[in-house]
């Protein structure tokens, strides 16, 4: 018999749902951003695979500790992603731009943050 102190208290699972979506689709932005020739397409083929327990546990179970842990990732994540999109733009030849799949992925890296920080607030 579980008693209710152990079992943790779901934290807003509609947004919860909403943030498993962004984080699914963030997934698949990560994949086909796939580089074959590039050493780093494996460590972006294991971040597109560790979006997905996240995502498993935002449809499943949002706890306030699994809200909290995706705000901190998506903080770190775009903030990393910024730094990228910063040095691709600075080091770009004759107007290259960055491709519009780093922009959505940007997109829904921040709709993820926003996403979380409203269902912290909301509790």
């Amino acid at each position: 018999m579980t008693t209710a102190a152990a079992v943790p208290a779901r934290v807003r699972p509609g947004l919860g749902r909403l943030a498993a979506g962004l984080t699914a689709a963030s997934a698949v932005v990560h994949l086909l951003l796939l580089d074959a020739s590039s050493l780093g397409a494996l460590a972006t083929a294991g971040m597109a695979l560790a979006c997905l327990p996240c995502a498993r546990h935002l449809w499943r179970s949002p706890t306030a500790a699994v809200w909290g842990l995706t705000a901190a990732l998506d903080a770190a994540m775009l903030g990393l992603h910024a730094h990228m999109l910063a040095s691709t733009s600075a080091h770009a030849h004759s107007g290259a731009s960055v491709g519009g799949l780093m922009w959505l992925g940007l997109g829904l890296i921040g709709g993820q943050l926003l996403v979380a920080g409203a269902a912290v607030l909301r509790r």
